[in-house]
């Protein structure tokens, strides 16, 4: 019999127990509710790095559109999408920090796209389980693209910079787009190893979960009947969130039983097909596979099938209901299914059409020229790479043409970049349209095309560029009522088994298309890799490393020829400064021999820069000699007028060296000013406003003289030395000299005899009223120190008193 002290006991023991019992209950169902926040926060992060890497793509996409077209809207685009994911950075350094920024961390989230209401949850998963290896490795992920994604606004800037300049750098564009390139795939894979440590995280609660559940399943049915009733309807209401989170999820989710048959998918995957719940379950998942995406990780499905890995991600397209395709990303996971004693397939469908598309797009204008739509010279190489081997390998013979326009520039200046670059995509349809399917061609740069002939001997190669020429040769190109005509030269050289390099190729054929420019243009130049004149020509392009270092150890030297007047009214001192070089061993090379490579191979920019240094400098160390000069003359190449920062680099010069401007003059040439007439145009107004003059060197040589001569502030005319030096003997010279002084007289213009060798010579272009003459008859060149350190009044002299002059 009980005795009635046993019934509070009891009583308390039962209070006790209950209450234990529904603390357990309590806690379990905390912990479900907790277990459900933190898938959701799973889930919000896969999202978010779906916007994540959307975003980044498109900032790669329209930086890559601005390095190409110089469109600010692109960047403008590429700044606003870059401002996703580095609002997530934003935000996983506040909440990462030691002190937790909560209003920077939502602030950040909510910048990189993500949902409001999931903002507590992400950054309390985070902050509270960032201890676990999943999450440890997903945080790393998303850490390894900050310095990238900050490079990419480095690269934005760079591109900025770039075309606000004044003639951007293609080269250097070009490089930031390759460097954007590699960021790219740098970032994708970084995306992807966040989104694989995700799922492993969004697994590893899914399996703790269980265990758990099933721990307290025990300890409940073991206590009493009734609290299992109460645990089944809790499971039933987690089992209610879960299917709540598989339902809601953007991303498809699908489950696959070992037969490859669907068993269950949630209401996004049905929308990403098309399909009807009745349509898709049981269908065979194979089905929904494009038959040439078969087998695509076959080996991967056999390890998982095997149990060799737990998951896998690939990527290939799958068949709409409306036949329509799609590329997604699917992310397939191996689960085992304890009261069946069998295992299931859970699968991950990300529609990624999108980005493929973004991708492809920005693989295509990587290898492709945006204007004409030919490959690259990038993509023009490699092709040139795979032909030298198959040449080498397979015994066959290909051939290499360099195709260079003759007048292209003439036409681009006189009417505008849009004529310019509606004649580019004419030229790239008439090139292409007398080429075989198999060949190859691209635009290499600017003006420059690339063919390469397949299984093409060197002499019907001959002919192909023949064809080529002719067809362009014929080309009339109309733009707003003003007509143009283009021509080609085409140097063509042999691929065969002999064939050093794609460098050594590309230097060849060069060289040949140079040589066609050499013998007048317009025509077409076969050469073979051992021809004489190839080799002459490569032991031009060697002067490139002899100027080169020329330039690095002060190899060049400076002397003058006076200028002198043809009577002795002016006492005014006059000169023209010419650049000399000395060998290694200390001869003086000869200026024929290391000008002409230097204006070929773009080293005549560099000597003019220090031409005008070393001038100012010198001028500036002499302030009396400076006082008694009229003008010291230095000529200037066309290359130089190639390079935007030209007149800034002497502008400062002059502010450097506090030169008085009005006391230089100088010279360019007839073809330079021809060729680069806008450039030209833009240097001579700002330096004229300064006080520098101008002249216009070898005058008459070319036919365009008289046209342009109007559109340039030209103070002096430099009579071409072909009329001057025979002028004692031959009428036509003497009557062209006279013409060229009467046009610079009607435009009150000085004018200057060059190559005058000869007292008589002085005294005839005296008598038609030449103001200046220069030349070995005159004065010999000297050093520049030896003018320098005479004295005024002896040079004064000298120039009132010209070699050969008696009283």
């Amino acid at each position: 019999m009980r005795s009635k002290g046993q019934q509070p006991n009891l009583q308390r023991k039962l209070t006790a127990l209950v209450a234990g019992l529904c603390l357990t209950i309590i806690l379990t169902v905390c912990f479900m509710v907790a277990v459900v926040q933190v898938q959701s926060a799973i889930t919000a992060y896969t999202w978010g790095e779906s916007v994540w890497s959307n975003a980044q793509i498109e900032t790669v996409q329209h930086l890559d559109h601005f390095a190409e077209t110089g469109n600010f809207s692109e960047l403008a685009q590429a700044r606003d999408s870059l401002g996703i994911p580095i609002g997530d950075l934003h935000a996983r350094i506040a909440i990462t920090s030691e002190n937790l920024d909560w209003q920077r961390a939502r602030n950040g989230l909510l910048q990189g796209g993500n949902h409001a209401e999931d903002l507590t949850r992400m950054i309390l998963l985070i902050r509270l389980f960032s201890w676990l290896d999943q999450l440890e490795r997903a945080i790393a992920a998303w850490a390894e693209t900050d310095e990238q994604l900050l490079e990419l606004d480095q690269i934005g800037n760079a591109m900025e910079r770039e075309w606000l300049e004044t003639s951007p750098s293609r080269d250097k564009l070009e490089a930031l787009r390759e460097r954007l390139a590699v960021l790219n795939v740098s970032l994708q894979k970084s995306a992807r190893k966040f989104r694989l440590a995700m799922g492993d995280a969004s697994r590893w609660s899914a399996s703790f979960l269980s265990v758990v559940s099933a721990g307290f399943l025990i300890l409940v049915a073991l206590l009493s009947w009734y609290l299992g009733f109460r645990l089944v309807r809790l499971l039933k209401r987690t089992e209610q969130n879960f299917r709540s989170i598989f339902e809601q999820s953007a991303i498809g989710i699908i489950r696959i039983d070992t037969e490859g048959r669907i068993v269950n998918a949630n209401r996004a995957t049905y929308d990403i097909l098309g399909y009807q719940p009745d349509e898709l379950v049981p269908r065979p998942y194979r089905e929904l596979v494009h038959p040439e995406d078969w087998d695509v990780a076959r080996e991967e499905r056999r390890a998982i099938n095997s149990g060799a890995i737990d998951s896998y991600t690939t990527e290939h397209r799958l068949v709409r209901k409306d036949n329509t395709l799609l590329w997604a990303r699917l992310t397939a996971s191996r689960v085992w299914d304890a009261p069946s004693a069998s295992a299931y397939f859970t699968t991950v469908l990300e529609d990624i059409s999108e980005s493929h598309r973004l991708s492809t797009e920005l693989s295509y204008m990587a290898t492709h020229d945006s204007l004409t739509g030919l490959i690259n010279r990038r993509e023009f190489e490699h092709q040139l790479a795979s032909h030298l081997g198959r040449a080498r390998n397979e015994n066959t013979q290909h051939a290499l043409c360099y195709v260079d326009l003759d007048q292209f520039k003439v036409a681009n200046d006189t009417s505008g970049h849009d004529a310019g670059d509606q004649l580019l995509r004419q030229v790239a349809n008439i090139i292409s349209n007398n080429l075989r399917e198999a060949d190859t061609l691209a635009r290499l740069g600017g003006d420059e095309f690339g063919i390469i002939l397949q299984n093409c001997d060197l002499k019907t190669a001959g002919q192909v560029a023949e064809k080529v020429r002719a067809a362009l040769d014929h080309l009339v190109f109309t733009w707003q009522e003003t007509s143009h005509t283009i021509s080609c030269s085409i140097g063509v050289v042999p691929i065969n088994n002999e064939s050093s390099g794609i460098s050594a190729l590309m230097k060849a054929a060069d060289i040949a298309c140079y040589t066609a420019k050499d013998s007048g243009r317009n025509r077409v130049s076969v050469m073979s890799l051992d021809d004489e004149h190839m080799a002459s020509q490569q032991g031009q392009m060697e002067w490139h490393n002899r100027i080169q270092t020329a330039l690095q150890e002060n190899l060049l030297f400076l002397e003058c020829q006076l200028i002198t007047p043809t009577n002795r009214q002016s006492n005014g001192l006059r000169y023209e400064v010419l650049v000399r070089m000395r060998s290694a061993g200390g001869s003086v090379v000869p200026p024929s021999a290391f000008l002409p490579p230097a204006e070929r191979y773009g080293m005549a920019a560099r000597i003019d820069r220090w031409v005008i240094e070393n001038v100012l400098e010198n001028l500036s160390q002499v302030p009396e000699h400076l006082a008694a000069l009229e003008a010291c003359h230095i000529n200037l190449s066309g290359r130089s007028f190639d390079q935007a920062d030209f007149a800034d680099f002497v502008v400062d010069l002059f502010d450097h060296y506090q030169v008085p401007p009005n006391k230089i003059c100088f010279e360019i040439t007839e073809t330079a000013a021809v060729h680069n007439l806008l450039e030209i145009q833009s240097f001579m107004k700002r330096l004229s406003l300064m006080g520098c003059s101008f002249a216009l060197d070898d005058f008459g040589s070319g036919l365009s003289s008289f046209g342009y001569l109007r559109r340039l502030p030209v103070n002096c005319l430099k009579i071409d030395g072909m009329f001057v030096r025979d002028i004692e003997t031959d009428k036509t010279d003497f009557a062209m000299v006279r013409a060229i002084h009467d046009i610079g007289r009607t435009m009150n213009m000085i004018t200057v005899a060059e190559y005058v060798e000869s007292e008589q010579a002085r005294v005839l272009l005296g008598q038609i009223g030449v103001d200046l003459v220069q030349g070995f008859g005159i004065h010999k060149p000297c050093p520049l120190q030896d003018i320098l350190a005479m004295a005024p009044s002896r040079l004064s002299k000298q120039v009132a008193r010209p070699k050969g002059h008696t009283e």
